[in-house]
């Protein structure tokens, strides 16, 4: 029979132990239903402001017209407003009709747990739930995995109120650990779905860019339509100035390092570091937007309105 320790090194009787997982049931439920909440306002928020008062409606609603573009079905081109205008076929455009699938990649590696203000982690949660709720509320799909080293989470596309606190119940029990591989992760996940999917990835790219790259590729080619948003803080890539010997941990590897920085060749060499891993993740990103990916970056105080953004705006392309 298994035993727990209490802090003090006492052992807990079998009515402890149950009364502590009571306890720990009813704070699970209360934190959901108060994150259930925060997400119902939030998509509610999203929705009232007047650049996305586009995005209402219940799947069919007329929310645009726009350029003609090739494979459009010529059954929605507005021949009144197309005479007004010169060699342009004009088209409407609605909300899209059918149920769309959505799956929320999340990084969940170490580095989510550092922040400026808040833990990364903290604002995709909320993002996340945010937009949980926006699909069900959608009558759409929603998936959701969570990866570092590998998948510790993936949990397929569906729909309904049960399934949103499913998802809920998942994010409030994320530990961020290990290291990122946003590659692997993506091909598993585009390779287990089984329809066309919108696949939006959260990660701050502490990766293996090479190979996160090939992930991107294959679930492109799969006819997925992914896109990325980059969490970064103000000042990630800046070395703070007035500072001398720095040690810490590293996020991901745990390994102690110390650095002077009130070295010169010290902090020119560390300034260089941080000059040359920019300028690779701008190239990974210049990579993918000439796969037709599109790339977000977002701090942690907009991240929620940028995944919701991410969502609405795809979802009202009728050419997708």
């Amino acid at each position: 029979m298994s035993t727990e320790v209490a802090s003090n090194g006492e052992e807990l009787s079998e009515s402890q132990i149950q009364a502590i997982k009571e306890a720990e049931k009813v704070l699970l439920a209360k934190q959901v239903k108060n994150l259930a909440l925060l997400a119902k306002e939030k998509v509610a928020s999203f929705l009232a402001g007047s650049r996305q008062s586009k995005f209402r409606g219940d799947g069919t609603d007329f929310i645009d017209l726009r350029e003609y573009i090739p494979g459009d079905d010529l059954r929605r081109i507005d021949w009144n407003v197309t005479a007004k205008y010169q060699n342009k076929l004009i088209v409407k455009e609605f909300e899209l009709e059918r149920n769309t699938n959505v799956v929320l990649l999340l990084d969940a590696s170490a580095s989510m747990l550092i922040g400026q203000k808040e833990p990364r982690i903290k604002s995709a949660v909320e993002a996340i739930a945010s937009l949980t709720h926006a699909t069900i509320m959608n009558k759409d799909f929603i998936g959701f995995g969570a990866y570092s080293d590998e998948i510790s989470i993936f949990i397929p596309p569906k729909g309904g109120k049960s399934h949103e606190y499913f998802i809920f119940h998942k994010l409030l029990r994320l530990t961020p650990s290990g290291q990122t591989n946003l590659g692997e992760a993506l091909k598993e996940v585009a390779s287990l779905l089984k329809r066309q999917s919108l696949i939006l990835v959260i990660s701050d790219l502490h990766d293996k860019l090479d190979e996160t790259f090939r992930g991107f590729r294959i679930a492109k080619a799969m006819n997925h339509e992914v896109q990325l948003l980059q969490v970064t803080d103000y000042g990630e890539f800046v070395l703070p100035k007035n500072m001398g010997k720095v040690k810490f941990t590293h996020p991901e590897t745990k390994q102690p390092i110390t650095i002077d920085l009130s070295d010169p060749l010290a902090r020119g060499l560390y300034d260089y570091a941080i000059f040359k891993r920019v300028k690779e993740i701008e190239e990974f990103k210049r990579r993918l937007r000439g796969l037709k990916i599109r790339v977000v970056e977002t701090h942690t105080q907009d991240m929620t309105q940028k995944v919701l953004l991410a969502y609405y705006s795809t979802k009202s392309k009728q050419y997708w």
